[in-house]
């Protein structure tokens, strides 16, 4: 009788054990599993930042007349060169169309176009993308800035929201959210307002 009652308290604490390790094996695939999707989505922000920063920078550099050509709420178009004695090329930036190809509902396209390598639609699990204008007393200037406001435009500020393609739920609670970055940045090109 005693083997019996060893035998079913041996298998109760097993079957206890079990579940501890399939629960903490459960809870590591879900920290995995969050830990990829906000290692992906910091990337993709900062390649995205590092790539308007330097770009916006150089617009105006080595261009005589119109620097800025499009300045939307959602759109910039503007020419500059991107080198040093290099050729003026014309950039743009601008939200495409929305993104089918993920589970995250509110996503669309970032476009960037240059005429010298043509349109890039980056996949890039955008959920917001607002540009700001500032004129030389660094005051908002009303959107859109058309006709000869745009040489006007002194400071560009820069807000886009990255997310997780795929949410991430918490097995606890059954609760799904997505794994977020929002940077924001204004950046004064140096030769915006300058003749040459």
């Amino acid at each position: 009788m005693s083997s019996m009652i060893d035998m079913v308290g041996a298998a109760i604490l097993f079957g206890v054990l079990i579940l501890a390790v399939g629960r903490v094996q459960g809870n590591l695939n879900q920290t995995m599993a969050q830990n990829t999707f906000n290692l992906n989505t910091q990337s993709e922000a900062v390649s995205l930042a590092r790539l308007i920063e330097y770009e916006v920078s150089k617009a105006g550099y080595g261009v005589t007349g119109s620097k800025i050509s499009t300045a939307d709420s959602q759109r910039i178009a503007f020419k500059g060169a991107m080198t040093y004695g290099g050729p003026v090329d014309s950039v743009a930036y601008f939200a495409g169309e929305a993104d089918t190809t993920t589970r995250n509902p509110d996503d669309f396209r970032f476009v960037r176009y240059a005429k010298s390598s043509g349109a890039l639609s980056q996949r890039i699990v955008m959920t917001q993308f607002i540009i700001t204008y500032f004129d030389s007393s660094n005051t908002r200037m009303s959107s859109p800035v058309t006709g000869t406001a745009l040489n006007a435009i002194r400071g560009v500020n820069f807000k886009f929201r990255v997310e997780s393609a795929e949410p991430v739920t918490d097995i606890s609670t059954g609760l799904s959210n997505y794994n977020a970055v929002t940077w924001e940045k204004l950046i004064y090109p140096r030769n915006l307002g300058k003749p040459f």
